[in-house]
């Protein structure tokens, strides 16, 4: 006679519940196993202007008339705006109508009278420019002809005009040009 095995009901119960278990778990995943982080980067267009050169009329006579440092002169004044290739920016100049003496008692002053040109592409070129109007004109900067594949390029701003010196006593006269970026 042959003998039957018994089927333990305890083993069963318990391979039912791990059994169970193992596929709740791959269903229903418990949270406390997992992690999550949020990362937030806020990347801000870099945008840097230098001065290159001062706009200079030099010495020059009392009484003398209409001075003038023209467009492409080696005394125009030059600002250099660096920034991403492809950063869109608003240029404005805004420049003092007059020159004034640099003692505060002395009320004389000279006219001044400046225009202003760009060029692209990293170039600094004067022959290359284009007029900036006076009301502020929205520029996208170009890559530069000498590196291309560069995350950077410049333009430069060219400052020119006219002084009319009339009769005014000795001294120093200055006045102020501020070129406005903004980086769209």
């Amino acid at each position: 006679m042959k003998k039957l095995k018994m089927k333990d009901p305890i083993k069963d119960a318990k391979r039912l519940i791990v059994l169970s278990t193992a596929i709740l778990l791959l269903i229903f995943p418990l949270s406390g196993f997992s992690q999550s982080l949020n990362v937030q980067i806020d990347v801000a267009p870099e945008v840097q202007t230098t001065v290159v050169k001062d706009l200079d009329f030099g010495q020059v006579i009392a009484g003398l008339g209409s001075q003038s440092i023209p467009a492409g002169s080696p005394n125009m004044g030059i600002f250099r705006v660096r920034a991403l290739r492809t950063q869109s920016v608003i240029i404005q100049m805004n420049a003092d109508e007059e020159l004034l003496h640099e003692d505060p008692d002395v009320l004389d002053s000279i006219p001044i009278e400046l225009q202003a040109a760009y060029t692209n592409f990293g170039i600094e070129d004067f022959e290359l420019s284009t007029p900036l109007n006076n009301l502020g004109q929205s520029i996208v900067l170009e890559p530069s002809n000498s590196n291309p594949s560069s995350e950077w390029s410049s333009l430069f701003v060219y400052i020119f005009g006219n002084v009319d010196i009339g009769n005014v006593r000795e001294g120093v006269y200055t006045g102020e040009v501020v070129l406005t970026v903004i980086y769209e």
